[in-house]
């Protein structure tokens, strides 16, 4: 396995964990309270729990490419602006929540984890074991 099929491993089993699971899953009140955002219903935490999966499908397919020893340019940027743009925001909101701030650094450590991908191909191809 190479590092970057382990990083987006990492990237897929925490966003379905913590960001799809979630917004797809817990009732809406519960979903108020973590967010501090109110809805009419639940549909937008939904499509937004669906947006989310549909980024995960996207970094999936970017597994079989670096296995295969040919680095996947569109999934590394594209969790590259998912990520950064992910962890900027939470940091900014944050405002003293634990969560937001934990989320905000995963987030942004993946960021960052793909940018050196992105930076050295090779090196991200290497295998792990």
């Amino acid at each position: 396995m190479s590092w970057l099929s382990l990083l987006l491993i990492i990237k897929i089993g925490v966003t379905i964990l913590f960001v799809a699971a979630p917004f797809l899953l817990l009732p809406k009140q519960k979903l108020e309270a973590l967010t501090k955002i109110t809805a009419p219903n639940s549909v937008f935490f939904r499509l937004y729990g669906v947006a989310v999966t549909a980024l995960v499908v996207g970094y999936a397919f970017g597994i079989p490419s670096a296995e295969a020893g040919v680095f996947p340019h569109g999934v590394v940027w594209m969790g590259i602006v998912s990520n950064s743009g992910a962890s900027v925001l939470l940091l900014t909101y944050a405002r003293g929540d634990k969560q937001n701030r934990a989320l905000g650094i995963i987030f942004g450590l993946i960021a960052l984890g793909l940018i050196a991908a992105m930076i050295s191909p090779v090196g991200a191809l290497q295998k792990v074991w």
